[in-house]
C-alpha cells in the first residue's frame, strides 16, 4: 500500500523539476525572440534612415557635392540619432558618385552621356584611373569627389549600429549589431533612362542696365549650359531683351537704334524684330566627353557670341538704350515660341520619347522701362504688351510688373515651367523708379516664376550676401538671383538640372 504512494511522489517531484528547467527555456528562447524582433526592427528603421538620407542628398544637386553630403549626414542623423562616430570612420558614411549608362555587355562607360548626365572628372573612365568605377550591363558608377570642376548625381549612404538587448543580456550577450545597411539615390536619368525631353527659351537681358563684362559673362554662362544638356533631348532657342532682327552673320543683332528720338520712332524701333531670335536647335555641341565644345556654327552659340562686345563695337548685338526694359512682351514672345507651331521649327524636328516639359529660362537685370502703353497679356494675341515709361506716373512700373505676372501665368496655364532669374538691380529695385511702395521687382519675378516641384509657391529674398544668395539659390523654387555675372553659371546649369531630372532610389553595381 506504501510503495505505489511513494513512487507517485518521485514522479511528481521529476516532473516538477522538468516544468522548472523548461519554463527557464522557454522563456529565454522567448527574451532572445524579443531581442532578435528588436534588432530587425531597428535594421528597417535604419534603412529608413539611409534611404531619407540618399534623398536628401541627392535632392541638393547639382549644386554642390559637399552640400549634398551635409544634407545626407543631417537627414540621417536627424531619423536616427543613435548613429555615432566611431574612432576608425564617421558613421554614416557618404559617398557620391557619378552614375552613367553602361555600354551593355562590355560593360563599360557610356562616354557620350558625360557631362551632360553628370561629370566625376577628366577621361579615361577605367578603373586605372577610377579604381572603385564598377559597371554592369546597365549602369556604371564612378567616383565623383566634390570639386569646383565636378558634378555628381547619385549620393550612397552606408550606416549600421549596435542595438543594446534587454533579455538576451542575461546569457551574456548585451548588444547586436545590425549589420551595415546601405541606400543610394541618384537625380536625373540615372543612365538607365534618357534625359527627360525639354523644350528651353533662354531669354538673355541685353539692356544698356547690364555691364559690358556682365553681359559678356552671362552670355558665356548660357554656352557653358548647353555643354551640360544633350542635344538629343534637349531643343533650345535664344531671346533677347529686347527684340533682334535677325541676319546671317548675328541673329540677336538688334533693330536700326533710334536715334531721332521722336516717341513714334522709338517706338517703332522697339517693335521692330522678334523677341526670340533662333528657332530650336539640337546642334549646339559637338563632340562628346572631354572633347565636347559648343559649336561655333550653330545659330544659338552665334547669337549668344555676338551679343557679346563693347557699347559702340561694330555689329554689337546689345540693344540701343532708347528701348527701354519691355519684361512682360519678352515673356510673352518666350511663351508663345514654345506653345504655337506657327512661330517654331519644333515640327520638323526628330521626335523624343516621353512627354516633352516646356521652359523659359527667363534673366533680367532689371524693371520695366517700356516706351509704349497698351496691347494684350493673352498669348493667343501676336501683338506686343507694355505699361509705359516709369517717367509718366507710379503705376506704370507697378503695371509693368504686373503684366508680366499675368503673361507667365498664362503660359503656366499651359503648362510652361517658367524660370527667372533676377539679377543686379533687378534684386533691389521696385518696380515703380524711385518708389520705396508697391510691388518689388524681385518678388513680381518670383510670383512670374512657377512654384517649386512640392508645390510651395517660388519667393524672392533680397540676395544682398553671398550666404543669402546660396541660399536662395538652393531652395529648390524656380526663381534665382545673382549679383554679379560670374554667379550666372552656376545658375543656369543648377535651373536646367532642377527641371530635368528627379530623384529615385537605384541599386549600384
Amino acid at each position: 500500500m506504501r510503495r505505489p504512494w511513494s513512487r507517485r511522489r518521485d514522479e511528481d517531484g521529476a516532473v516538477a523539476l522538468m516544468t522548472v528547467i523548461l519554463s527557464v527555456v522557454i522563456f529565454g528562447v522567448a527574451a532572445i525572440g524579443i531581442d532578435i524582433a528588436m534588432l530587425a526592427m531597428e535594421r528597417q528603421k535604419l534603412h529608413d534612415a539611409v534611404d531619407a538620407a540618399a534623398h536628401a542628398g541627392a535632392f541638393t544637386m547639382p549644386a554642390s557635392g559637399d552640400a549634398a553630403m551635409d544634407a545626407a549626414r543631417e537627414m540621417a542623423l536627424t531619423n536616427d540619432p543613435d548613429l555615432r562616430i566611431d574612432f576608425t570612420e564617421q558613421n554614416p558614411r557618404i559617398r557620391l558618385w557619378c552614375v552613367v549608362a553602361s555600354t551593355g555587355a562590355s560593360a563599360s562607360v557610356r562616354v557620350d552621356q558625360i557631362p551632360s548626365t553628370c561629370n566625376p572628372g577628366t577621361a579615361p573612365f577605367t578603373t586605372s584611373k577610377y579604381p572603385d568605377l564598377r559597371c554592369n550591363t546597365k549602369i556604371c558608377k564612378i567616383p565623383c569627389a566634390p570639386s569646383l570642376t565636378t558634378t555628381c548625381n547619385t549620393v550612397e549612404v552606408v550606416a549600421e549600429k549596435d542595438v543594446p538587448f534587454g533579455f538576451a543580456n542575461v546569457f551574456g550577450k548585451s548588444e547586436g549589431s545590425t549589420g551595415s545597411v546601405a541606400s543610394a539615390a541618384c537625380k536625373g536619368s540615372c543612365g538607365q533612362d534618357s534625359p527627360n525631353p525639354l523644350d528651353v527659351v533662354f531669354m538673355a537681358d541685353r539692356t544698356p542696365s547690364m555691364s559690358n563684362d556682365n553681359r559678356n559673362t552671362m552670355m558665356d554662362a548660357i554656352k557653358d549650359t548647353l555643354l551640360t544638356m544633350d542635344p538629343t533631348m534637349h531643343y533650345v532657342a535664344l531671346g533677347t531683351i529686347n527684340k533682334s532682327v535677325p541676319n546671317t552673320g548675328c541673329p540677336t543683332k538688334p533693330g536700326p537704334p533710334p536715334r531721332r528720338v521722336t516717341t513714334g520712332e522709338i517706338e517703332d524701333g522697339m517693335k521692330a524684330g522678334v523677341w526670340v531670335a533662333t528657332n530650336f536647335s539640337n546642334n549646339y555641341v559637338s563632340g562628346t566627353g572631354s572633347g565636347k565644345r559648343t559649336n561655333t556654327g550653330d545659330p544659338v552659340v552665334r547669337g549668344l557670341t555676338c551679343a557679346k562686345g563693347a557699347w559702340g563695337d561694330p555689329g554689337n548685338g546689345s540693344s540701343d538704350p532708347y528701348y527701354g526694359t519691355h519684361l512682360a512682351s519678352a515673356m510673352k514672345g518666350a511663351a508663345r515660341k514654345l506653345l504655337y507651331s506657327s512661330e517654331n521649327n519644333l515640327a520638323g524636328m526628330p521626335a523624343r520619347p516621353g512627354t516633352v516639359r516646356k521652359v523659359i529660362v527667363f534673366e533680367t537685370d532689371g524693371r520695366p522701362f517700356e516706351v509704349f502703353e497698351g496691347g494684350s497679356t493673352s498669348l493667343s494675341d501676336s501683338g506686343d504688351v507694355a505699361s509705359g515709361r516709369q517717367n509718366a506716373g507710379w503705376s506704370k512700373g507697378q503695371n509693368g510688373c504686373q503684366k508680366l505676372v499675368d503673361v507667365a501665368e498664362n503660359a503656366k496655364e499651359q503648362d510652361v515651367l517658367v524660370i527667372t532669374i533676377g539679377f543686379g538691380e533687378a534684386t533691389s529695385a521696385n518696380c515703380s523708379d524711385g518708389s520705396s511702395t508697391g510691388t518689388w521687382t524681385r518678388d513680381a519675378l518670383a510670383e512670374a516664376a512657377s512654384p517649386a516641384d512640392s508645390g510651395v509657391p517660388s519667393e524672392a529674398s533680397p540676395c544682398t550676401t553671398t550666404a543669402s544668395r546660396v541660399e536662395e539659390n538652393t531652395d529648390k523654387d524656380y526663381y534665382f538671383c545673382a549679383a554679379q555675372g560670374s554667379e550666372l553659371a552656376d545658375i543656369f546649369k543648377t535651373a536646367v538640372a532642377q527641371v530635368s531630372s528627379g530623384v529615385r532610389l537605384v541599386k549600384l553595381p
